[in-house]
């Protein structure tokens, strides 16, 4: 019984560890993103999400993952939520405390927003402009 009830918040922090590291490591993508289509991005992301078993008790249904910005705006986010099924005796717990949704599933949401250029280097003298800085290289030697 009391590894039951252990038993539920560690799936619940394994998922969330799972989704923001996936959510952070898209941000990264997108920081850098060239050519790869929205296909290819969302991909990367769910392959990510892969580390979650395919165990209604870790995921149940399908990934949500959205996603927005490119290395040209100023900042990339990337949004993926997903539902589970919890264990017998904590989800009767958790469905009379309102946490469940209508199908009996928890619901859980991970974000991450990234800047795409860090504010030291926007702020400096010669900003995001490469030529600037090989300038100022070529300057010292």
């Amino acid at each position: 019984m009391l590894f039951l009830v252990l038993l539920q918040p560690a799936i619940v922090l394994y998922d969330r560890a799972v989704m923001e590291a996936a959510a952070s490591q898209g941000c990264r993508l997108l920081e850098t993103r060239g050519s790869q289509s929205d296909v290819e991005v969302r991909a990367y992301i769910e392959r990510r999400l892969e580390a979650v078993p395919a165990i209604d008790a870790f995921h149940a249904g399908e990934w949500t993952v959205e996603f927005a910005g490119t290395q040209a705006d100023e900042t990339v986010s990337v949004s993926i939520g997903h539902s589970l099924k919890p264990l017998p005796l904590l989800g009767a717990a958790m469905g009379f405390a309102g946490m469940l949704d209508g199908r009996g599933l928890y619901r859980q949401e991970a974000s991450c927003v990234a800047e795409t250029k860090d504010a030291w280097l926007s702020n400096s003298e010669r900003g995001c402009d490469p030529e600037a800085w090989i300038r100022r290289w070529d300057e010292k030697v």
